[in-house]
């Protein structure tokens, strides 16, 4: 399982452990290595950059990796380079721990700024959407940001955010597209609810209850997508409703939100049969959040059906009649949902003050009739089919694969481990912010609590994540840590999560593809503590391309099967080209 290597570790000055995983990481970045050895980050160096160190940086850093692959000794002190880099950065002075991925991106923007081609930054405003097509304003956005850094870092490191932040009263959205150079990835906080039962109508799936394993910091979206991939269908009616009102929940809405609803709400998710229809207008079916009555609640499925306003209350009993009622083989009348209630006016049908349903008797009279009829009318009118027996549903189809699935059928989604798919998905999220970090919208001219999302527009040749594994406890001084499994591939395809698969500076050059495949070769862990904990890092080396562990003055080769772990904290994709 381990073997002796003739690679050249760093010795720990200390608490330098930091350092070294982030350095040895960089001494084998396809494409960067190869920039420092061939000596052309000499010509680049700029001299009068006043945000760079004058060359210094990049010479000190150039010289440790030209004698980490010299492979001279075992290992190497590198007191000249740190040295350096904290004259420049003198948080780094001492011998104190400090965060790898922090480190990385400091060192990564030092060499930018040492070796950035423009000699003088221009002042530029960074262009604003209004409207504009997302290629033309990412563009512009790019355009204006290499216009202050040209280097190998952007070449390589570098690539876009996308950024929503909508108005949540007025609907105003600004849009801003951001470059990047590591992708923090949000971890999940799993949390068990139970009792969150969904009704399904369908010929392969009868009544079931769904325990899920939820997470705190997710949203109701995430339930959505979850639920779709356990039933393997996207084409789903996810309905909330109490005995007293409709409940409307958004995809942004978080867990606690909906835990909270549900306390006295039931979730229904129900398949969406689409009919085609011809209609000689334009019309649009929402989704409808259906109040299910005590009484009503006998039979174990949800019908959706959705009529023209011109459509005839006998032509509605026929439909009934002829595409349902051969599975329960009983007698049904049909009521109209009253919102007398709501309104405190009389039932224009019955004349009672609160009045929740009328019978609807077989006429002539078409939807459009009643509508026009009630207090206030809407856009849809909402039934309910009331079926007089035992309303037991004949049996479905007798073959449903290999697996029988019985009513009332429970069963989890236990995840005892996340993917970096699971962790991309949540960082992608639409979030509310809260009053303390609010968002000024210029057309309501006042702060509000925004609705953010953040996407990822494209992503660089060299893709770093760092796994937010640290938040802050009820002690400020303090950080706890997650150390949750997250399983990454070695072959990581981002097609699904990348809005341009084309690297920023061939937006308009490159060639079109249906692929955007990267390929690891390193990985920063973290072990213990954030104040008293220890960095290595697993590697793939350039030039025999094999693994190896770079625990300071230590290498040591690995096998596969020992690069994921739970102690992985930053990790690094180069792209398949």
């Amino acid at each position: 399982m381990i073997s002796y290597s003739q690679q050249t570790g760093l010795g720990n000055m200390g608490n330098t452990c930091f350092m070294n995983s982030a350095i040895q990481i960089l001494c084998n970045t396809p494409g960067f290595t190869d920039y420092i050895l061939n000596d052309i980050y000499q010509f680049d160096i700029n001299l009068i950059n006043p945000l760079g160190s004058k060359g210094e940086i990049i010479s000190s850093f150039a010289a440790l990796i030209k004698e980490l692959k010299s492979r001279k000794q075992p290992y190497i002190i590198p007191n000249l380079f740190k040295k350096t880099f904290s004259k420049f950065y003198n948080i780094y002075y001492g011998n104190d721990q400090h965060d790898a991925a922090e480190f990385l991106l400091q060192l990564l923007d030092a060499i930018n700024e040492d070796v950035n081609l423009i000699k003088k930054k221009p002042y530029l405003i960074i262009p604003s959407s209004k409207g504009r097509e997302d290629l033309v304003v990412a563009i512009e956005s790019w355009d204006v940001h290499s216009q202050r850094n040209q280097s190998i870092i952007t070449q390589l490191f570098q690539a876009q955010f996308k950024s929503k932040i909508e108005c949540p009263n007025c609907k105003n959205m600004s849009i801003t597209f951001d470059p990047y150079m590591m992708i923090s990835l949000p971890l999940a906080t799993k949390k068990n609810e139970k009792g969150i039962v969904y009704y399904l109508l369908d010929e392969k799936f009868r009544q079931k209850q769904m325990t899920l394993s939820v997470y705190k910091n997710y949203n109701f979206e995430w339930v959505q997508n979850e639920i779709k991939n356990q039933l393997r269908t996207q084409d789903l009616v996810f309905n909330l409703s109490n005995q007293q009102k409709n409940i409307e929940i958004r995809p942004e809405d978080d867990i606690q939100y909906l835990k909270q609803q549900l306390q006295h709400s039931k979730l229904l998710v129900r398949p969406m049969h689409i009919q085609e229809i011809q209609v000689p207008y334009n019309y649009r079916c929402h989704t409808l959040i259906t109040h299910v009555n005590q009484e009503f609640q006998i039979l174990t499925d949800i019908i959706t059906i959705v009529f023209d306003f011109r459509t005839k209350i006998f032509e509605i009993y026929d439909y009934i009649e002829k595409n349902y009622n051969h599975q329960f083989k009983c007698q049904f009348d049909l009521f109209l949902e009253s919102n007398s209630q709501e309104t405190e006016q009389q039932c224009y049908f019955c004349h009672k003050q609160y009045c929740k349903y009328c019978e609807l008797k077989k006429c002539q009279h078409s939807l459009k009739y009643y509508n026009n009829c009630i207090s206030q009318p809407s856009f849809q009118l909402n039934f309910i089919i009331k079926w007089y027996g035992q309303g037991v549903p004949i049996t479905f189809n007798k073959e449903i694969s290999n697996q029988k699935l019985q009513d009332n059928e429970q069963f989890s989604i236990n995840k005892s481990s996340l993917t970096i798919y699971d962790c991309l998905n949540f960082l992608q999220q639409q979030q509310q912010l809260d009053e303390n970090n609010s968002w000024f919208c210029n057309q309501c001219d006042q702060h509000v609590k925004g609705i953010k999302q953040l996407l990822l527009y494209s992503t660089p040749q060299i893709l770093i994540f760092q796994l937010k594994r640290f938040k802050s406890s009820d002690d400020v001084t303090q950080k706890i840590k997650n150390n949750m499994l997250v399983k990454f591939p070695f072959i990581l395809n981002m097609a699904k999560y990348v809005t341009n698969l084309k690297l920023p500076n061939d937006y308009l050059n490159g060639h079109d593809t249906n692929e955007l495949k990267y390929k690891l070769f390193g990985v920063i862990n973290h072990y213990g503590e954030l104040q008293e904990g220890h960095y290595n890092s697993f590697i793939k080396n350039l030039e025999d391309q094999k693994w190896y562990c770079y625990d300071d003055s230590q290498v040591t080769e690995i096998q596969l099967q020992d690069i994921i772990t739970e102690h992985a904290y930053v990790i690094c994709y180069e792209r398949q080209n």
